[in-house]
């Protein structure tokens, strides 16, 4: 009997974990743990307090040849099988979640909250949008991507050998796992099932991800085995390899380089993230993620893109995250990741900003300006300057509680930027709106009504400064689209030869030196009426000949 269990745990051993290479120690088998004997050990009650059954004892004599139970001493090397050794249990729990996911036992459905321990032989599953981190007792953390699902099969802890053991079916999906070292003397192991082969680690960083009958593994630290019926892989330091089932493990390859972050910003005012960076030798595509700080938690955002361009969703709440990009090559193994911390400070949206329009111009010495409302509480905070730097400030007004605000004080004739930003009692002051840009320039006049005299047309209008001219126009259409009568003066007045009778439409506009020209007056009506005297003096002076 006991022969049998050695050589089942012997085998074991020699098929599922065979060697690893870490650190460039000699290989080890994982199933045995090394106890070094103390002063007062022997078997019997090495058994009684570290082993499942009392009935063991002679078991672990024979496996470490010891032939007499009293001849071991202190400093002995004694293996023992860890299918032997006694655990305690020791709970999950879910450390961070962003979106939706749930816990399923046979027919029962659990909502999966923040600080939820993980049930043993349950499934986890997130929705498409969704991301969990779940914790172990030794601080590893495991992260269970959008569209996922996995089973906790075993968790234990070894109190005697001071490790954990760690047992995952990943059924589908990505998880991505920050091990914890185990002890050097063996028993803690962290193992993930999947369809296509099995991955064991004992302390390192990699990513699995698990599809129909396929895996891809990505080491970033230390190693992983990969092993399968058909064979079996070391995937060392940033190296990755392909398993499907019924093939071994593919050779291991190196991993794509991390993109070039330098240069994005450390703020981030504008959502989504759209941050373009140099691409990548070999790559196809590229994800980037977003996981709020402090610390490694669930990812609040997660996209691929085709081209080399972080990119974010665009409903992150403010805060400090890690933003996280990686190529990925023509197999979909997953490069280094580039790592940069941002602040994003988005909430509230700025408002649009309506008038004055960009690039428009105002004639009013205290314009009006007016933007979009949002739905929830709040007021708004206005700034207005003569450059886009905002430097200096002309006004500075805070807690206006909506739209339109009117300019406290005139106005001089020049260029202006205006940008407003919302407040509200969740987000606090949020960023302003792009700057946008007018100008204010003198109000055109009027033209008086016209005067005709004789074959003349007298129209005169307000004055300006002493510098302004005056643009003129005088055509049947109102639309001033055709047949035009155009003409430019420095006085405010100008006399025309009378046009042919009929209905007419005159506008002047103002041309100050130095800007563009101010917008067109109001547009007057002019009836222009038959001359009838030279008609009248040819009458009389043929009524004089006849007569």
């Amino acid at each position: 009997m006991v022969k049998s269990k050695l050589g089942w745990q012997l085998g074991k051993c020699g098929v599922l974990m065979a060697v690893f290479l870490a650190g460039g120690s000699s290989g080890f088998c994982a199933e045995d743990f090394v106890y070094v004997v103390r002063p007062g050990d022997n078997p019997w009650n090495l058994t009684q307090r570290y082993l499942k059954s009392i009935r063991l004892w002679p078991a672990l004599q024979e496996y470490n040849q010891i032939t007499e139970a009293n001849s071991i001493i202190p400093g002995q090397r004694l293996r023992i099988p860890v299918a032997w050794l006694r655990p305690t249990s020791v709970v999950a729990r879910i450390v961070d979640l962003r979106g939706a996911a749930e816990m399923v036992r046979g027919e029962e459905r659990l909502a999966l909250r923040t600080g939820m321990a993980v049930t043993l032989g349950a499934s986890v599953r997130t929705g498409p949008e969704s991301s969990l981190a779940i914790e172990y007792p030794d601080g590893s953390r495991s992260l269970l991507g959008p569209d996922s699902e996995l089973r906790l099969v075993n968790l234990a802890r070894l109190p005697v050998a001071a490790a954990q053991q760690v047992r995952i079916d990943l059924r589908r999906g990505r998880l991505e796992n920050a091990v914890q070292r185990q002890p050097s003397n063996g028993g803690g192991r962290f193992v993930i099932d999947t369809p296509a082969a099995v991955a064991a680690v004992r302390g390192t960083r990699f990513r699995i991800v698990a599809h129909d009958d396929a895996l891809r593994a990505e080491t970033l630290e230390g190693s992983v085995l990969l092993a399968n019926r058909a064979g079996r892989a070391v995937v060392g330091d940033g190296r990755g390899s392909l398993a499907h089932a019924g093939r071994p493990p593919a050779r291991p390859v190196a991993l794509l380089a991390a993109p070039q972050l330098d240069q994005m910003p450390e703020r981030l005012d504008r959502l989504p993230l759209q941050f373009a960076f140099p691409a990548v030798t070999g790559a196809l595509h590229y994800r980037t993620q977003l996981a709020p700080l402090p610390g490694f938690s669930a990812v609040a955002s997660d996209r691929v893109s085709q081209a080399p361009r972080a990119t974010s969703s665009p409903d992150l709440a403010n805060g400090s995250y890690l933003v996280r990009v990686r190529a990925i090559d023509a197999n979909g193994l997953e490069g280094l990741d580039a790592n940069r911390q941002v602040v994003i400070h988005a909430r509230p949206e700025p408002p649009m900003l309506r008038q004055p329009a960009p690039d428009g111009i105002v004639v009013d010495e205290r314009p009006e300006f007016l933007w979009s409302e949002g739905s929830a509480p709040g007021d708004y905070r206005f700034q207005l300057a003569s450059n886009a730097q905002f430097a200096p400030l002309l006004v500075d007004v805070g807690e206006i509680a909506r739209p339109p605000f009117v300019a406290p004080h005139a106005l001089p004739l020049g260029q202006y930027y205006w940008r407003v930003a919302r407040r509200t009692p969740v987000d606090g002051e949020g960023p302003f709106s792009d700057a946008q840009p007018f100008r204010r320039l003198p109000a055109s006049p009027t033209v008086d009504a016209p005067q005709q005299a004789g074959n003349r047309l007298n129209l005169r209008w307000r004055a300006g400064a002493p510098d302004e001219r005056y643009q003129l126009q005088l055509s049947p259409d109102q639309a001033f689209a055709s047949d035009v009568i155009e003409a430019e003066t420095s006085q405010p007045v100008l006399s025309i030869d009378k046009p042919a009778a009929g209905v007419y439409f005159v506008r002047v506009r103002t041309l100050a030196p130095g800007q563009p020209a101010s917008p067109w007056g109001e547009t007057q009506r002019v009836e222009v009426t038959r001359n009838y005297w030279p008609i009248l003096l040819m009458v009389a002076a043929t009524l004089l000949i006849v007569f």
